[in-house]
């Protein structure tokens, strides 16, 4: 009885300390591009109009930005309030994960250690506080695997059916659920069962599987407008090298670009993850070698099928793609530490991982190199944008937040003629920029908005017209061959 209260009072620490990890920095960093695209271009004010705008706009399920849709309603669409929604899923999810360990089952330390892993990762402490769809689709995931744990051990009626709610939920939320859902699937009905059970097991994947082909016309759709092709582009060694970074708990939820180092070497959690697959191998016992090869095996299939697919021209494989098969592998993780033959050696390992994630999260608020870009700073330097103005700026990185907070348009055809034109881009490239804007235009100043973002100003001393394909060209900011203009939002009524 001692050790069991004692176990709730740890647990209940994990999940506090998650839960500030969370909530106490919500507002910290602006917006992305992607949260920038939910709050400005897929939230509209009608709901069927904004589940119209996840076809065209957006990769994923509609189900977040539903959620996210009536989130928005009492406060609105800034940082705080859109990304708490995420920060609630985040934080129940370190609960879920240690239920779904005990139900494998496995002892209660490796469950302890498996949440506080979760407690703190840095991929999942940014996921959780980004306007997106990953925190929910990892709750939702790993409410499917404790449900799926709990099942597999007697194929319960009640089980089942909240194992198939849970599962919808998660694809309906991100399509990458469905290859954590797949192998969970087929462990089930391959479970030697009575008749009943097997019949029960029949009907959760027919009703799961209902639920995936009612979304295909919206993924037919989606895969038109190709969103997600950028990934593909990506050496699959470099983005395999920030899956396994994020899983040890050494990455940020960034994707793009090469992997920024943190305060602790990568080889350090990576030997210590590791060790916890040694100490389970040639430790564990019975009991423990089957909770968590049970997990292994899900997990292995939840990365597995996605880099099969890729094989077959649809490659989406990135590290936030893969959080669902997070859930099975971080809890075979906390098996591995929490091996009982070890003592307090593996806990203490644990512990150790724990720490190296929890330095790289507090790093992240500390470091601007590890956060998002500044746009709202950005924003603010700009300032109100005046009718002989435009912002010309990264298409691909800055682009969204800017429109988002500076309430502006994106140019279509050539802008009335402009008197001021702000660059938003790299500074070298600014450096240049007389070169390519038409005479009359004179470089005022210029001053660093953000890690990698420099806003130099351009006047002219009368209004001059310019083509709108020479506002356009990436030489100007830098970061592809396009760039995008942004103007003053029109007057209402027009």
């Amino acid at each position: 009885m001692k050790a069991r209260l004692s176990s709730r009072y740890l647990l209940a620490g994990i999940v506090a300390l998650g839960a500030a990890l969370r909530f106490s920095t919500l507002g910290l960093q602006s917006y992305r591009y992607d949260e920038a695209v939910t709050v400005g271009r897929v939230l509209q004010p009608s709901f069927f109009a904004t589940i119209a705008a996840v076809g065209h706009s957006e990769s994923t399920p509609p189900l977040y930005y539903a959620l996210a849709w009536l989130w928005s309603r009492p406060f609105g669409t800034g940082e705080v309030w859109m990304r708490s929604l995420s920060a609630l899923a985040g934080t129940a999810a370190i609960l879920v994960v240690y239920l779904a360990a005990r139900a494998l089952p496995l002892p209660r330390r490796a469950a302890l250690l498996a949440a506080a892993l979760v407690s703190v990762s840095p991929v999942l402490v940014w996921f959780s506080q980004d306007a997106r769809a990953y925190a929910l689709v990892f709750l939702f995931a790993a409410l499917s695997f404790l449900f799926f744990a709990r099942a597999r051990r007697g194929l319960g009626r009640r089980d089942l059916l909240w194992w198939a709610v849970f599962s919808a939920l998660a694809i309906a939320t991100h399509y990458f659920a469905g290859f954590l859902v797949a192998p969970e699937a087929a462990l089930l009905l391959l479970r030697p069962a009575p008749g009943r059970g097997r019949r029960g097991a029949v009907v959760a994947t027919l009703a799961v599987l209902a639920a995936c082909l009612a979304l295909v016309p919206l993924l037919v759709e989606q895969t038109e407008h190709n969103h997600a092709g950028w990934i593909g582009q990506q050496p699959l060694a470099q983005r395999l090298e920030r899956a396994g970074a994020k899983l040890v708990g050494a990455d940020n939820g960034d994707e793009h670009g090469p992997r920024q180092p943190g305060p602790i070497p990568l080889a350090i959690p990576a030997a210590l993850a590791l060790a916890a697959l040694a100490l389970l191998l040639w430790g564990g016992d019975g009991e423990e070698r089957r909770g968590a090869g049970l997990a292994a095996v899900v997990g292995l299939a939840a990365v597995g099928l996605p880099l099969l697919l890729g094989r077959f021209g649809h490659d989406y494989l990135d590290g936030r793609n893969l959080l669902p098969a997070f859930v099975p592998l971080t809890i075979v993780l906390g098996a591995g530490f929490a091996v009982r033959r070890t003592g307090w050696a593996g806990p203490a390992l644990g512990v150790a991982a724990c720490l190296c994630a929890l330095a790289f999260t507090i790093e992240i608020d500390r470091l601007p190199r590890l956060q998002r870009e500044d746009l709202r700073n950005a924003a603010a330097r700009v300032g109100t944008l005046g009718p002989a103005t435009a912002v010309v700026t990264n298409r691909y990185a800055a682009s969204q937040p800017l429109r988002y907070y500076l309430g502006a348009r994106v140019a279509h055809r050539t802008p009335p003629p402009l008197r001021e034109i702000d660059l938003v881009g790299s500074a070298s490239a600014a450096r240049s920029a007389a070169h390519i804007l038409p005479p009359g235009f004179h470089r005022v100043g210029s001053e660093p908005v953000s890690y990698n973002f420099t806003l130099t100003r351009f006047r002219a001393a009368r209004p001059v017209r310019v083509p709108l394909s020479v506002l356009e060209r990436g030489a100007l900011v830098g970061g592809g061959p396009r760039a995008s203009v942004l103007l003053p939002p029109l007057p209402s009524g027009s």
